[in-house]
């Protein structure tokens, strides 16, 4: 009797953000991401029953590593908006530059879809929803998000090096300036 095959999900995830970042997202396809993680492709519908699934679990992925380092933020300094919007600027400023580059790059090959465009704007909703903007505190919370943001994607794009000095000392002024 042979072993129980196992899946690795982060593997097929890793093979399908190469596919896209490769090809572009038009080429992203169950048989595509199966080639590139060397397994066939009934495996890859065993971990994602649809394309709509793989994208789904990309998007969860990217949105996952960044609500991490935020979360643990949060749980230190409490749960209010200005602190989530703090949260997230500390989060982009600790993020590795391939994550970064990645995220853009894989949100960027998505964005023209309005269906893959929604849990975007839930995240991001999540986030500025969350802000008080009657107040001063907020109204700064929100600008230091967008500045975080703009800085991600003038990076993640590479429209504009920055370099790791240079990632941190962005990220502690919009918190020094904006949210302290």
């Amino acid at each position: 009797m042979g072993r129980k095959q196992t899946i690795d999900r982060g593997a097929l995830l890793d093979a399908a953000e190469r596919v896209v970042l490769r090809e572009g997202a038009g080429q992203l396809t169950m048989e595509a991401v199966a080639a590139e993680a060397g397994v066939s492709k009934g495996g890859v519908l065993y971990a994602f029953p649809s394309k709509d699934a793989l994208i789904d679990a990309l998007f969860s992925r990217v949105f996952a590593s960044m609500d991490a380092i935020a979360e643990e933020f949060i749980a230190r300094m409490g749960d209010s908006g200005e602190n989530w919007a703090k949260a997230h600027v500390l989060a982009s400023r600790d993020a590795e530059t391939l994550i970064t580059e990645r995220s853009v790059a894989l949100i960027a090959n998505f964005m023209r879809s309005p269906e893959y465009r929604k849990g975007a704007r839930e995240y991001y909703a999540g986030i500025l929803g969350r802000l008080d903007l009657t107040t001063l505190s907020g109204r700064k919370a929100r600008l230091a998000l967008l500045a975080c943001e703009g800085a991600m994607l003038l990076r993640g794009f590479d429209f504009h090096p920055i370099s790791a000095e240079d990632w941190k000392a962005i990220h502690d002024d919009i918190q020094a300036i904006l949210l302290d």
